[in-house]
């Protein structure tokens, strides 16, 4: 079935899109992007309205998160620092020193602290570290993944921020206390490396995507799968409808090889699937690269794909959109 959804193109970024993030009304969109720097934008009509950057030379930031009210960012970066940035001035709160690279910042529900998914340096391994968003200059608590063990892509907060779930490059799936640092669910669904995974609005279940071709829909508490979408492409990022049965899944041939092919060969389309019964019920074309990032406006009725071009592109449902079963 062909949609036929004109889509707001945005270009505000100069490399690959790592990140797209909706607050939580869905009015405002953050962008991050591999050759650094934060753009924001109203979801609405796709105007700018401006960006966060420290220097004229950013490092990649790999991660945004907002806070519930909307008064707080997060970012990690590849350069040793997570940020916390002031949303409507643009100006950063706080720089959390690391020892290496981060992947991934994500807020505990009450904004009190921040969870930063560093990589492994030298012998350290990879870890995650809670900060409080307030005071002290150090981490309050830091948890160490095992040594040898693939490294992680993902660190985010589960419900009443009681577990830490945690994805890595080998297709696995861990779930950490987050008062004690204790492992307490360990599984590996996958025969390859989990680029992403994102929850549902009430953070009941999550849906993983990975390059092995497939994403899963999981339930938060007990990290059993529920559903499996399968589809013919390596998959980057997924997303789940807060309005429909429905998810998003996007990705495509791998970047390195993507001068090779045209654009439809490539299979950069977005895909949905029914989220109950598995079937694909439709595609959105648009981007000439891999797709990295997916999100759902929090009100169900549009949806923001970033990709390897470099473009954002928000899509706003037809009407007709609504009547798909």
């Amino acid at each position: 079935r062909h949609a036929r959804m004109r889509p707001i193109l945005l270009k505000g970024h100069k490399g690959p899109l790592t990140c797209v993030k909706y607050n939580k009304d869905g009015d405002l969109l953050f962008t991050t992007c591999r050759r650094g720097g934060v753009n924001l934008w109203y979801s609405d009509d796709g105007e700018r309205i401006g960006n966060y950057k420290v220097s004229d030379n950013p490092a990649a930031v790999m991660y945004a998160d907002v806070n519930f009210a909307c008064t707080r960012l997060a970012t990690a970066s590849m350069d040793s620092t997570a940020r916390i940035w002031d949303v409507e001035t643009g100006k950063v709160l706080r720089e959390l020193k690391t020892q290496a690279g981060n992947r991934c910042a994500s807020f505990a529900t009450g904004d009190k602290r921040i969870a930063v998914l560093t990589d492994q340096w030298g012998d350290q391994p990879c870890c995650i570290q809670i900060f409080d968003t307030e005071s002290g200059e150090g981490p309050v608590m830091r948890i160490p993944m095992d040594v040898g063990v693939a490294k992680a892509t993902r660190a985010l907060w589960g419900p009443l921020n009681k577990k830490l779930l945690v994805s890595n490059e080998s297709g696995g799936l861990l779930s950490y206390d987050a008062a004690s640092g204790e492992c307490l669910i360990e599984r590996c669904d996958f025969e390859q490396e989990i680029p992403d995974f994102t929850f549902s609005q009430d953070l009941m279940t999550f849906i993983v995507a990975s390059k092995d071709h497939t994403a899963m829909l999981y339930d938060t508490e007990t990290l059993e799968p529920i559903r499996k979408y399968v589809s013919d492409r390596p998959i980057n990022s997924a997303a789940i409808s807060p309005l429909m049965d429905h998810v998003v899944i996007g990705g495509g041939q791998d970047a390195s090889a993507v001068t090779t092919t045209a654009g439809r060969s490539g299979r950069f389309q977005a895909l949905f699937y029914h989220k109950i019964f598995e079937h694909e019920i439709g595609s959105v074309q648009g981007h000439f690269g891999p797709i990295n990032s997916l999100a759902f406006n929090p009100d169900g009725r549009s949806f923001t794909s970033g990709g390897e071009d470099g473009y954002v592109r928000v899509h706003h449902f037809d009407p007709e959109y609504f009547s798909l079963e």
